[in-house]
């Protein structure tokens, strides 16, 4: 395990028996600790939290030994953890440091089709341009039916009977059958 002493902390404490701390120097804090006894079977522990700055003497009794090996604990499966990220992803994929300057390179997907992916954004960008000529409540229409909202929903919406959504759905679906653009993109196929 890391050897967490010889880290810089920006608080230093000391935690009494009872719970309370004081802040205490760098010195105070990790001063080397008298061996277990008979008396005091508890071996001196600290408590480390480098993302805060701190670091806690803690006392030499139960509450003391348990914190401290819980955050020993915590700190060592934290190593663990960083470790097994570094021998599974040792650095960036796409990207490597060549006379001190990070270079980064493209890395080509392989299974990635450029004439399907160019084409979807073409058929996109075409029913886009054709969903941006319908009117207002053509687009909202077109909105409801593309969220499979129930007929009486969208009758409710535009105060129009059953029969009415019928008829304007299949007339929205005739405009854009009839539109130029997409009859010329789907007659490729």
């Amino acid at each position: 395990m890391k050897n967490y002493q010889k880290l810089h902390y920006s608080n230093y404490r000391q935690m009494f028996p009872n719970g309370d701390c004081v802040m205490v120097t760098r010195r105070e804090c990790f001063a080397p600790a008298t061996p277990p006894s008979a008396a005091n079977p508890f071996k001196q522990r600290w408590f480390y939290d480098h993302e805060s700055g701190l670091a806690i003497r803690l006392p030499r009794n139960k509450m003391g030994d348990d914190l401290g090996k819980r955050n020993a604990a915590d700190l060592k499966s934290e190593e663990r953890r960083r470790a097994r990220e570094q021998e599974n992803c040792p650095g960036e994929l796409d990207g490597y440091y060549e006379n001190g300057e990070e270079v980064f390179i493209e890395v080509e997907d392989e299974a990635a089709d450029i004439h399907s992916i160019l084409e979807d954004k073409a058929l996109l960008d075409t029913l886009f341009s054709v969903l941006d000529e319908l009117t207002h409540d053509d687009h909202e229409l077109w909105e409801l039916m593309t969220a499979n909202s129930k007929k009486q929903t969208i009758a409710d919406r535009f105060n129009i009977t059953l029969d009415g959504v019928r008829y304007r759905e299949n007339r929205l679906k005739s405009i854009l059958r009839s539109n130029k653009s997409l009859k010329e993109l789907f007659e490729k196929d």
